[in-house]
């Protein structure tokens, strides 16, 4: 009998320093539009609102392998909406990706991932995947928090 393996990521709420603003799943460029599961964060878990899939932030953050957790507050939105406009739309997956304050990952191995990627709209997107014993998702009231399932880590 194969065991489930299956990732609680905890989360740590801060409180915005500054509200960035308010901005909508349909926002986001691309696939990021699409997430398998999405949730707008709250100033309280109670305040949450379930976007796409799952009812609360646990239902995400709560990894098989194979899923990824990626992190968007109004900014990160702008820059990848941006970066998608100077590509005409063509813009790949990850790259959009890559502008998430935080992206977490569960591989097939059931070894937590964090994506450190970098390229501030200039050349090349390369992602380095660094396995982690311990990551928390740090969030902040309007960020949104999309999961996608069927992901691998070779991009």
């Amino acid at each position: 009998m194969a065991t489930k393996i299956e990732v609680q990521v905890p989360v740590e709420r801060q409180k915005a320093a500054q509200a960035a603003g308010n901005f909508e799943l349909e926002d986001l460029p691309g696939r990021l539009a699409q997430p398998d599961a999405a949730v707008r964060v709250g100033k309280t878990p109670k305040a949450d609102k379930p976007l796409a899939t799952v009812r609360s932030l646990n239902g995400i953050t709560k990894l098989v392998p194979g899923q990824v957790i990626a992190n968007y507050g109004r900014s990160e939105s702008r820059w990848a909406t941006a970066f998608q406009k100077r590509r005409a739309g063509g813009a790949e997956f990850h790259e959009l990706l890559s502008y998430a304050r935080q992206i977490i990952g569960l591989d097939a191995e059931g070894q937590l991932q964090i994506c450190l990627m970098g390229h501030a709209g200039q050349g090349p997107c390369i992602p380095l995947w660094v396995p982690r014993e311990e990551v928390t998702l740090t969030v902040q009231p309007n960020d949104i928090i999309l999961r996608f399932d069927d992901m691998s880590f070779d991009w």
